[in-house]
């Protein structure tokens, strides 16, 4: 009987002393007006130091439940395929006044800052804490296709390029009308002089070439025969 009776004096003193967390998802129009709707791979994990980490599925009334939680400081994210939940720092800490019972405190944290960072405080409790947790914002996998924008269109570069080639096509005779008669003059002879005027007499040779008296050594046995003369002479 004695041993019973230390064993349930000791069961109770653990059950007393248990820290237990409650998180529950409000209905929270309009972003959320239906926590019922969430899917079933919406879960909540608790991290806590190295080698401690709470999970616990969501539940029928929408809550995740952390039971037992040792003394320590935890991360808890709340992992949704449709929404962004706030992550929340929970402190478990023995009781100021003295008794068993642990102290629960949980406030907002933000990633990529010191810990010691706290945001806005969600609650303190001995024992058990009970908060509500709500979403921050949804997440889009989709990007909505935008609309026809003229300033868009004439910015691209295919269509500047264009727009320049049709004004110096248009533009030219316009300007060589308008041109000084000496700088018209100047104009032209360059025009003659450059590499590309004799483009159509280098056409014409090419054209007039006879590859097969080529091959045929047609050039070699006229080059000897005007060297044979030569010698005679």
């Amino acid at each position: 009987m004695l041993v019973l009776k230390s064993l349930a004096v000791l069961a109770g003193t653990s059950l007393a002393s248990a820290a237990n967390l409650t998180v529950s998802i409000p209905s929270s129009p309009p972003l959320l007006p239906n926590p019922s709707s969430l899917a079933p791979s919406t879960h909540a994990v608790l991290i806590g130091p190295p080698g401690v980490q709470y999970e616990a599925p969501i539940r029928r009334d929408n809550t995740f439940t952390f039971p037992d939680l040792a003394e320590a400081s935890y991360l808890l994210t709340v992992h949704s395929r449709d929404y962004f939940f706030p992550p929340l720092r929970v402190d478990v800490t023995k009781a100021a006044d003295g008794t068993q019972q642990e102290t629960v405190q949980a406030w907002q944290t933000f990633r990529g800052n010191e810990w010691s960072n706290k945001g806005p405080f969600y609650g303190s409790s001995n024992g058990e804490l009970k908060i509500q947790i709500q979403p921050s914002s949804q997440k889009n996998f989709y990007q909505d296709r935008g609309g026809f924008n003229i300033i868009d269109f004439v910015k691209s570069p295919m269509i500047l390029m264009a727009l320049v080639s049709v004004a110096f096509i248009f533009g030219m005779p316009y300007i060589m009308d308008n041109m000084d008669p000496e700088m018209k003059e100047e104009f032209d002879d360059m025009q003659k002089k450059g590499p590309l005027s004799g483009s159509s007499g280098a056409a014409a040779q090419l054209r007039n070439f006879d590859i097969a008296g080529w091959l045929a050594g047609k050039g070699s046995t006229t080059e000897q025969g005007a060297g044979d003369t030569s010698k005679k002479r």
